[in-house]
């Protein structure tokens, strides 16, 4: 493939990536929901109690719906909420004991660690006519998480009625995004399955059971977890909760000499995508970092200094490893420390090198903060990324025309990249 192909297919991957990513082009587009809600669009959790859609919405509106309700718990909305964040300190009397006797302590040091949480209001759809009340788009009651704000965490949003004793939840898994400035979903099962295990076998719950709802959107599988706390008595305290062959060998001896002489002529690569990476991961540790060591000050406020060290360190840090001595301008020192890092890379090598860099940097990152599954819409948009990245530093590798094209075109996609998320298009 020579370089005018090359060329013309990261065009083309890009744009695509950008599209797709941020929902100019739907593959999968889903007609527009009505705005007002049925009760076959809804869900019964008692009898003759209210009815709750079984999703989140970002606004007052089903057309802006976002994830599925995952789990519901049958108590008073002060027992639910206990039995969340208060496990370790747990008291619990079934009723029927002997009035003398005391209640129990319950600790379990295995449980998750809740704690209150702040995000983005989510709404649902509940109807209140059974208690003579009417429809009514609702704000989540709290909001809780586990895990560190500007890495990796499971994040509860909660939704009761006062009309009713059950608490609606949504929780999922999400990570802080710094190529979005908030936080991204990447899954809802698992955190599903760990919330639904945090009751299992526990003397405070009368029973846990799975139900079909056929849910299927909003990252669901149909299924809805309900759990029934179990009816205790008032207590006092805290409440509710090998050998090879001589020509094999000498194979593989002529195979590791030039793969050193390669490596050798393209140290500056390696160079490259240990720097490119090791931004990514470093602007993650520094705010994972200052996050524990200052946990008065919000977490917005380190993004505001942290995330211009991607935009602009990545695209520099491409420029200064790869353009040629002579082009050296604006960054003529800091070239000059480069050039005895080895050779100028050749274009298509800078291209393969930035990218690569870049990709491990976000896979390092989300495999650093536990982030195991993405959405493909992110996948495409890091996708984009790296190869307008890749194309900027393929333009600072040459000193032409072509290159000065390349490294346009690849400063626009950088640009237009970063600006998605900002306008709401991922």
């Amino acid at each position: 493939m020579n370089r005018r192909h090359l060329l013309l297919f990261g065009l083309f991957v890009l744009a695509a990536s950008y599209l797709v990513a941020g929902g100019i082009i739907d593959p999968t587009t889903e007609p527009t929901e009505p705005e007002t809600l049925d009760r076959d669009q809804l869900v019964q959790p008692e009898e003759n109690g209210s009815y709750i859609w079984p999703y989140t919405s970002r606004d007052r509106s089903a057309g802006e719906r976002a994830l599925a309700i995952n789990l519901l718990v049958h108590g008073s909305d002060e027992r639910v909420h206990r039995t969340l964040v208060a496990q370790e300190e747990l008291e619990w009397e079934e009723l029927g004991s002997e009035a003398e006797d005391e209640p129990e302590t319950y600790e379990d040091e295995d449980s998750i660690q809740w704690d209150d949480a702040h995000g983005s209001t989510r709404y649902t759809y509940a109807d209140t006519g059974p208690h003579g009340g009417e429809g009514v788009w609702i704000e989540e009651s709290y909001q809780l998480h586990t895990g560190t704000y500007l890495g990796s965490r499971q994040h509860i949003r909660a939704y009761t009625t006062e009309h009713d004793d059950w608490t609606a939840i949504q929780v999922h898994q999400e990570y802080f995004d710094w190529f979005r400035l908030r936080h991204s979903v990447t899954d809802i099962q698992e955190s599903q399955n760990d919330l639904e295990a945090e009751f299992l076998d526990e003397p405070y719950v009368e029973e846990v059971r799975r139900e079909y709802h056929g849910t299927h959107e909003g990252w669901n599988d149909g299924w809805l977890s309900v759990i029934e706390l179990a009816i205790i008595a008032p207590s006092v305290g805290i409440g509710l909760l090998g050998l090879l062959g001589g020509e094999t060998t000498r194979g593989i001896v002529r195979g590791t000499r030039h793969l050193l002489g390669w490596a050798y002529l393209n140290i500056r690569g390696f160079i490259l995508v240990g720097a490119l990476a090791g931004l990514v991961v470093g602007v993650r540790i520094a705010g994972l970092a200052v996050e524990a060591a200052v946990p008065w000050i919000t977490p917005q406020a380190f993004v505001t200094v942290l995330y211009p060290i991607l935009v602009v360190g990545l695209p520099v840090t491409a420029i200064v490893l790869t353009q040629p001595l002579e082009r050296a301008t604006r960054f003529l020192r800091l070239q000059r420390v480069a050039s005895w890092l080895g050779r100028p890379l050749k274009p298509q090598s800078a291209f393969a090198f930035t990218a690569v860099g870049l990709g491990v940097g976000f896979i390092l990152d989300f495999v650093g903060i536990g982030i195991t599954t993405l959405p493909l819409q992110l996948l495409l948009h890091r996708l984009g990324l790296m190869i307008a990245l890749g194309l900027l530093a393929a333009g600072s590798a040459r000193s032409d025309s072509e290159g000065a094209v390349l490294f346009g075109i690849g400063l626009l996609g950088w640009i237009v990249g970063l600006a998605m998320p900002l306008f709401g298009y991922l």
